[in-house]
């Protein structure tokens, strides 16, 4: 139920607008050969129809096609990593990723497919992206526990120092662009004349585009809000500067980096608002349809209202199998985190009360309130936050590594 969110850059609201192609493409030629598996043409069209909004201006051309290309290799030799070491993505998961986005739209499953269908999407090609996204997710979070490891010494170091940028709120959208160094002084030459030729944003979309190594060429090099103190120390000394928007070249051991600063903002909000709920989930499915599943959640009701403990029925009956063990419990649970109707449900019960059942994109829910509370969150979880900006900090150039690592090991021939 909790809001998928783009963290991983990901899972996009889809345009409205028409997806046609600005230039003719090989439809199934081979693109490339990883190990024993191919990426058509088809595919890279495809994955274009359903990052498009993350394109700059939306058009396909010869750059964007070589970087979803890069990307799709790059992704191509983590989900045989994952597949290797064991790590998988539930269908429940994907569920309630694609649900999520549908909800973002205002419209239900069967909308949805609708909306792809319009837009030449295949819903089981989409759903397969989405999955595809989460993996690549939970593939590099493994990693990065696995490679980063944050003493107390550092974390407190870190709140100690001055320039650590610890109590700061401030977040920054930058966009950034990569050349990597695998000849420096190559390397050096090709990021100072792309440096010299950029005047505007405009320009450093463009040169994003069509240069960069990183992750985030094919969206002209946006990185979205980032906290301040979660960037690279190198990125944060430059920023702090104040010279920009444009910074750079900065040379670091994964190459040379150019940053564009396009907004800054410092968030307002010190006090989390947040309601500890348990819940009971009933889903359709193959042998219960919509009407039958919202009799089931009245009958429970009905069961609720006779005095049977809720915390008993959740764990015999709720379809959450995230809280179901739990007798349906979420933990405190902050302001926007949930699908809107399960929100709004949330907050207009009173404490110590539950609801009657009510509808949302996952199925029918019954809430029942436990509490309502104001959290100083920043105190709270102060080191917490220490350890996220810690690792952070290093996680790009360890990702990028270990990465470099995979392509190495594997066979890859661009067609």
């Amino acid at each position: 139920m909790t809001k998928i969110l783009p963290i991983l850059g990901t899972l996009i609201l889809l345009s409205p607008f028409n997806t046609s192609l600005a230039a003719p493409v090989k439809i199934n030629g081979i693109a490339a050969i990883i190990d024993s598996e191919a990426i058509l043409e088809s595919d890279i069209e495809t994955r274009f129809r359903i990052i498009r909004d993350r394109v700059p201006n939306g058009i396909y051309n010869a750059d964007v096609r070589r970087q979803i290309l890069n990307s799709m290799i790059d992704e191509f030799v983590q989900a045989n990593y994952a597949n290797r070491v064991g790590i998988r993505v539930s269908s429940s998961d994907v569920d309630r990723a694609v649900l999520s986005v549908a909800s973002k739209l205002g419209t239900d499953l069967t909308g949805f497919k609708s909306v792809l269908q319009q837009q030449g999407i295949e819903y089981k090609r989409y759903r397969a992206q989405i999955k595809n996204e989460i993996l690549m997710s939970n593939v590099k979070k493994q990693v990065v526990r696995e490679r980063i490891k944050i003493t107390e010494q550092e974390i407190n170091d870190f709140l100690e120092s001055s320039e650590s940028l610890a109590q700061t709120k401030d977040e920054v959208r930058l966009r950034h662009l990569l050349v990597r160094s695998k000849n420096v002084l190559q390397a050096k030459n090709k990021i100072q004349d792309i440096a010299s030729q950029i005047q505007s944003e405009e320009d450093f979309i463009r040169f994003s585009i069509s240069q960069s190594d990183g992750p985030s060429a094919v969206r002209g090099g946006d990185l979205g809000w980032k906290p301040l103190n979660q960037l690279p120390s190198l990125f944060v000394r430059e920023l702090t500067t104040g010279k920009g928007p444009f910074y750079g070249p900065i040379q670091s051991n994964a190459g040379f980096h150019l940053l564009w600063l396009v907004d800054k903002r410092v968030p307002a909000v010190e006090l989390q608002q947040q309601t500890k709920a348990r819940h009971i989930l009933i889903k359709p499915n193959a042998i219960r349809n919509v009407q039958q599943s919202q009799e089931f959640a009245s009958t429970l009701y009905r069961r609720l209202q006779q005095g049977e403990d809720f915390a008993a029925l959740a764990k015999e009956y709720s379809e959450d199998e995230g809280s179901a063990l739990k007798g349906g419990d979420l933990d405190w649970v902050a302001a926007g985190t949930m699908v809107s109707q399960f929100e709004q449900m949330m907050q207009q019960t009173p404490v110590g009360q539950y609801s009657k059942p009510f509808r949302s994109n996952f199925g029918w829910h019954i809430v029942q309130v436990d509490g309502r509370r104001n959290a100083d969150v920043s105190e709270k979880i102060k080191k917490e936050n220490a350890e996220k900006a810690l690792i952070a900090q290093k996680q790009d150039l360890v990702l990028s590594n270990w990465l470099d690592e995979l392509k190495n090991q594997a066979f890859i021939d661009i067609k």
